[in-house]
């Protein structure tokens, strides 16, 4: 004799569902717009993220967050390596680098546009003295060695006189924005 059994349960014991496993942390992208910027000048750093719970720059330049696609202005002195971390839930990391060069301002180097012996003559005590001239551009700092005068800030041309008691080779140094310095060399021949 069978028993049948309305609303009994005849189904066969369900398996638990699994959670889906979750995507592994990727950097989809992560790139500079200028690979090379002027000296004082800037850029902009994109990249994008998928799966990540976290993201780090290194050098820092501002707080970042996962985002899929974000770009931020970065500012390098000097040839830097910026390197993009992503951490996904499950703690693995991805990491990818970038470098960005920094290139000088041509236009605003320093330059020796003349250095020169004007003439000669002859002081009250008989030494020969000399005439040099000078004449530079974007100088900050413009100095002579051996020292003949103090260093001038900014001055754009000079003349002065110098009493080499044998030849002597006389270095004009100009010193520019960002450290840049030009230099450039006069001997001047005594007793010719």
């Amino acid at each position: 004799m069978a028993i049948l059994c309305a609303g009994c349960n005849t189904h066969a014991p369900q398996p638990k569902a699994v959670p889906a496993a979750s995507e592994p942390v990727k950097i989809v992208a992560f790139y500079a717009r200028d690979l090379t910027v002027t000296e004082g000048g800037s850029t902009v750093l994109c990249y994008g993220v998928s799966d990540a719970k976290s993201v780090r720059l290194d050098p820092p330049v501002e707080s970042i967050t996962p985002s899929l696609n974000r770009c931020i202005e970065v500012r390098p002195k000097s040839e830097t390596i910026y390197t993009l971390t992503a951490e996904g839930s499950d703690g693995q990391t991805v990491s990818q680098s970038v470098t960005i060069r920094v290139g000088a301002d041509q236009s605003m180097l320093p330059k020796i546009t003349s250095f020169k012996i004007d003439g000669k003559q002859k002081d009250y005590s008989g030494q020969t003295m000399y005439t040099l001239s000078f004449g530079v551009q974007n100088a900050v700092e413009v100095s002579i060695d051996p020292p003949a005068f103090p260093t001038l800030h900014g001055a754009p041309s000079g003349q002065f006189s110098v009493k080499p008691d044998k030849t002597t080779t006389y270095t004009l140094i100009v010193k520019g924005k960002n450290g840049h310095v030009a230099r450039q060399q006069l001997t001047v021949q005594v007793g010719q």
